[in-house]
C-alpha cells in the first residue's frame, strides 16, 4: 500500500491533495496537523508521529487511527496495539540486519505496525535473497508480521519510509516501491514527491503508478485488467468492473468513478445517463489482486437498468434512508413525511413516542417492529438538517475509535 507522507510545512496542490485524500492511510508528521484533516474531510485513515509528551490518548480519541512512537520512546497509552506503530531506523551502529531483528523481538509483538527507515541503498541490500531459504531479511520480517494477527484488526503491517538525501523530499522510483511491495511491505512516500498526473516536470512519481506499484496490485487476465469492486458508502456493492492504470490515475484526478470497458476503453462513469460517480475512496484487497472504489451513487442508480445496485434495488437502512432524502424534496403536499418534514413539533412528537415504545418492548419481533419505526422518524430528523447515513457512521466510527 502506498501511504503518503505530510509534512508540517507541505503545502500541495489542490489536485494532489484531493486525490491523496482518496487513499486509504495518510501519514501526518505533525498530530495537529493529522486532527485537522480528520475534521475537515473525515479521514478515517490518518496516522501521525507523535511525541513521548504528546498526550496520545487525547489525538486517538480525536479520531486519530494510528499514533507513530520511536523506538527508543516509552509507548505512553493504553490502548489496542492495532492503534500503535513502532518507528526503527538504520545507523552506522544500527545497520539492516539489527534493525530488522529489533523490529521483530520487539516491534511486532507490541505494535499494528512496524516502520523501518532505511536508504535507497540499504533497501536494495534489505530486499536481496537468500540463498538458504530464498527470503530477504525484509520479506522474513513481513512473513512473520502477516502471522501475526490482531483481534479482527488483521495482521500486523510493515512499512518502509526511505530516508531522503539532505535537502531532497525523496528518491522513491517506480522500481523501488515495486522491490518493497514485492517483499510484502507498503512505503511511506513524501506527498511533495508525488505528482497528480503521468507528465510531471519535476519528475515526481505519477500518483496512481505509485498506488499500483505500492499495493503491489497484480492482475491475473491475459489484458492485464484489475477486477474492481464498487460499492457504496455504506459499502453495499453496486457492480463488478474492470479498471487500467490510466483509468485509475483519471479517477483520482477526477474524483469520480471512472473505470474501463473492455469494449471502449477508458469509461467515466455515468457521463451519458447523469448517473455519475463521486469517489469517496479507492483501496485494494488483502490478496492484492482486485481494487474496491467506494462512491457516492448519484442520479438512478450504478445498473443501466437505473436501479441502484447491478444485483438488485436496494433494501434495508440503505433503501429507507434513499427513500427518505429523495422525500424531502418530492414528497406530495399532504403526505405524512411532508407533514414530518414541515412540522419539528410532530416530529418531535413522534421520535419521543416511539423511544417509548421500543424502550417498554420485550418480545423479539415487537423489540424490531419498534426499532424500525424509530428508525424511520430517526432518518427523517436527520434528513430535515442534512444529515446523511454516512455522517452517521462517519460518527459511528469515531466514537468506536475512543480508547
Amino acid at each position: 500500500m502506498l501511504v503518503p507522507k505530510i509534512a508540517a510545512t507541505t503545502v500541495l496542490e489542490p489536485e494532489l491533495q484531493r486525490a491523496i485524500d482518496l487513499l486509504p492511510v495518510t501519514l501526518y508528521a505533525d498530530p495537529a496537523q493529522a486532527v485537522s484533516a480528520i475534521s475537515s474531510a473525515s479521514r478515517a485513515g490518518a496516522w501521525a508521529c507523535v511525541s513521548p509528551d504528546a498526550d496520545v490518548q487525547d489525538l486517538l480519541n480525536s479520531g486519530l487511527s494510528v499514533a507513530v512512537f520511536d523506538s527508543a520512546d516509552t509507548v505512553s497509552v493504553d490502548c489496542d496495539k492495532s492503534r500503535i506503530a513502532i518507528r526503527y531506523s538504520t545507523s552506522a551502529s544500527n545497520g539492516i540486519d539489527k534493525t530488522i531483528d529489533q523490529a521483530l523481538a520487539d516491534g511486532v509483538g507490541r505494535a499494528g505496525a512496524v516502520i523501518i527507515q532505511l536508504t535507497s541503498e540499504q533497501l536494495s541490500e534489505a530486499t536481496q535473497k537468500s540463498s538458504s531459504d530464498g527470503l530477504s531479511p525484509l520479506a522474513r520480517l513481513t512473513a512473520v508480521a502477516e502471522k501475526t494477527l490482531i483481534g479482527t484488526s488483521g495482521p500486523v503491517r510493515v512499512l518502509v519510509d526511505l530516508l531522503a538525501p539532505e535537502g531532497a523530499v525523496g528518491n522513491w522510483t517506480l522500481d523501488l516501491i515495486s522491490l518493497a511491495a514485492d517483499a510484502g511491505a507498503d512505503v511511506i512516500v513524501a506527498a511533495e514527491a508525488l505528482a497528480p498526473a503521468k507528465d510531471d516536470s519535476a519528475k515526481r512519481v505519477p500518483l496512481a503508478e505509485a498506488f499500483v506499484a505500492g499495493s503491489g496490485l497484480k492482475s491475473d487476465r491475459s489484458d492485464g485488467l484489475f477486477t474492481t469492486v464498487v460499492v457504496d458508502e455504506q459499502r453495499v456493492c453496486l457492480g463488478v468492473v474492470y479498471s487500467s492504470v490510466e483509468s485509475i490515475a483519471a479517477a483520482l484526478a477526477t474524483g469520480e468513478g471512472v473505470y474501463w470497458s473492455r469494449r471502449r476503453g477508458l469509461w467515466h462513469k455515468g457521463l451519458t445517463s447523469g448517473a455519475t460517480q463521486t469517489l469517496v475512496g479507492i483501496s485494494v484487497d488483502c490478496d492484492s489482486d482486485a481494487l474496491c472504489y467506494r462512491v457516492q451513487q448519484n442520479g438512478a442508480g450504478f445498473c443501466h437498468h437505473s436501479t441502484r445496485s447491478c444485483f438488485g434495488p436496494a433494501a434495508g437502512i440503505s433503501q429507507l434512508a434513499q427513500v427518505v432524502a429523495e422525500r424531502k424534496g418530492s414528497a406530495p403536499e399532504g403526505s405524512y413525511t411532508a407533514r414530518l418534514f414541515s412540522d419539528a413539533q410532530l416530529l418531535r412528537a413522534k421520535l419521543l413516542e416511539e423511544a417509548a415504545e421500543l424502550a417498554e418492548a420485550t418480545e423479539p419481533a415487537d423489540v424490531a417492529f419498534e426499532a424500525a419505526d424509530l428508525l424511520y422518524f430517526a432518518l427523517t430528523k436527520c434528513a430535515a438538517h442534512g444529515v446523511t447515513l454516512a455522517d452517521i457512521e462517519r460518527s459511528l466510527d469515531n466514537k468506536h475509535r475512543k480508547v
